[in-house]
């Protein structure tokens, strides 16, 4: 762009500049601030003949030595010239090398703050990962000290006839006050049910919770008191408030 404004870029450059100033508002904005800055760099460095001179060659009379004179203001003139396009060429390289210095310090910080971002995304990515781990680690933690304490008692469901070869098994601890239950050998429920889990207290069925059948691993119910029996029934989607009896599909007496 620094070219472009100084009139060094050839027409294809020139065009090439032209047509990302059309796309690109930041880069048309750009340029014009490189030339006000140049042009008012330029115009503080001009260099200009005193008033005094062009005086003093008024008012001298003609002769060798005004003529030597006038020679004398012309090579001033041509000097200051001279001096003004030299100061001129100077500042703009100067602005040019300026500008470069400060596009480049813009490009690389704008590359930085992009590699930040992204770098900043895989870091909180990883943050999740780890404690959805973390969590995964200590929730399997949790149930092998559950399995191995000396409390804790398999219970196994069997198949009322309902499903043939339906089969689970229940870990209960009741010191603990906690119950999982491994769905390993019920097959998945058909589409519009799901396995229930109850406890029969004293002759009354008390919901422990669902148990989802498409899952093979440990999953926790609820611990009710004086259970007698535990019992697993097939009923509607999300569950019911009463247990269907004729669609009891395993149980076991504790």
């Amino acid at each position: 762009m620094e070219q472009y404004v100084l009139g060094l870029t050839d027409e294809v450059e020139s065009e090439e500049v032209e047509r990302f100033a059309e796309a690109f508002p930041e880069v048309r904005s750009e340029i014009e601030s490189m030339r006000k800055a140049m042009d008012e760099y330029a115009r503080q460095y001009a260099v200009l003949p005193p008033e005094e001179l062009k005086a003093r060659m008024m008012n001298e009379s003609e002769g060798p030595a005004s003529a030597l004179r006038r020679d004398d203001a012309l090579k001033y003139n041509a000097a200051g010239d001279s001096g003004s396009r030299w100061g001129t060429w100077l500042a703009r390289s100067v602005m040019a090398l300026l500008i470069v210095l400060s596009l480049s310090f813009y490009q690389n910080k704008v590359a930085t703050s992009q590699k930040y971002e992204v770098l900043s995304r895989e870091y909180r990515a990883f943050q999740q990962d780890c404690s959805r781990q973390q969590a995964e680690l200590e929730g399997l933690l949790e149930i092998y000290a559950f399995l191995n304490h000396e409390l804790t008692v398999p219970v196994r469901l069997q198949s009322t006839g309902l499903i043939p070869d339906a089969e689970a098994v229940a870990y209960l601890n009741e010191k603990q006050k906690k119950v999982f239950i491994n769905p390993t050998h019920l097959p998945a429920p058909p589409q519009g049910k799901t396995y229930q889990m109850w406890a029969d207290v004293e002759g009354r069925m008390i919901n422990m919770g669902l148990v989802d059948g498409n899952s093979k691993g440990l999953q926790s119910v609820s611990f009710i008191e004086g259970m007698e029996s535990l019992n697993i029934t097939l009923e509607p989607e999300g569950g019911s408030e009463e247990p269907t009896v004729a669609m009891l599909c395993v149980n076991a007496r504790v």
